[in-house]
């Protein structure tokens, strides 16, 4: 797997991991929704991931949709 594509890699980047966000039901990984227009790694992170948000639980907004 390209770097570029490992959710790990850009975890293990401070620069990036800022950024990213994971829901505690489904595990989906993704980017804050309100991420600023221009960051280190925003390219690759645009690329792979879906801009998120989660609410203060930590549940994606497709989950608690499913919850009811």
């Amino acid at each position: 797997m390209e770097k570029d594509k490992d959710p790990e890699w850009h975890l293990n980047d401070r620069r990036t991991r800022k950024w990213m966000i994971q829901c505690v039901i489904c595990q989906t990984i993704g980017y804050h929704a309100d991420a600023p227009e221009k960051f280190f790694g925003r390219y690759h992170l645009v690329k792979h991931f879906k801009p998120m948000t989660v609410d203060s639980s930590g549940v994606c907004d497709d989950c608690r949709k499913h919850q009811g």
